[in-house]
């Protein structure tokens, strides 16, 4: 028993898809730290060109430059927080509708068969499979009673829809 247990497959922690996620949010992330951390240093740097004309204003430059891309990787790491936080939101949402859809479908689908119910016992479906029938009022009783549970959830349908 433990040989064919240990010559089960253990399971694989992260499938191919989070592996690959897993490479470009490392790869990314290397570079932004690589961008941001040279524009700090190029920073550091113009300060001590304080005085020299030349090469203070191609220090300058080149802190324009790296500024730019320092700004756009802070912006998507800032940014990216709450854009995820709102596509599990919105997940979680569509699965609570796909989820209560479901349940109202199941539940006309119910109501649908009770109705085939009372089709059969009234007097014409009934003789029709000759068997005995309802009475016309028992039927519409019936009817009645599965038109206000149509309604109910209907009704429940559109408060949580």
């Amino acid at each position: 028993m433990a040989a064919a247990n240990s010559k089960e497959q253990a399971p694989r922690c992260m499938t191919v898809e989070q592996g690959i996620q897993l490479m470009k949010e490392v790869v990314t992330a290397l570079l932004g730290v690589i961008i941001v951390g040279f524009t700090l240093v190029m920073g550091w740097k113009a300060f001590s060109y304080v005085g020299e004309q030349q090469k203070m204003s191609d220090a300058k430059d080149v802190l324009l430059l790296m500024l730019g891309l320092a700004g756009v990787v802070i912006g998507y790491y800032f940014g990216r927080v709450p854009a995820d936080a709102r596509a599990t939101q919105a997940q979680q949402q569509a699965d609570s509708a796909n989820a209560h859809a479901e349940q109202v479908s199941s539940e006309a689908n119910a109501m649908a068969e009770q109705i085939d119910h009372v089709l059969e016992g009234t007097p014409s479906g009934a003789a029709a499979r000759g068997v005995g029938s309802k009475s016309p009022e028992a039927a519409a009783s019936d009817l009645t009673h599965i038109r206000d549970k149509l309604r109910e959830v209907a009704n429940r349908g559109r408060r949580t829809g």
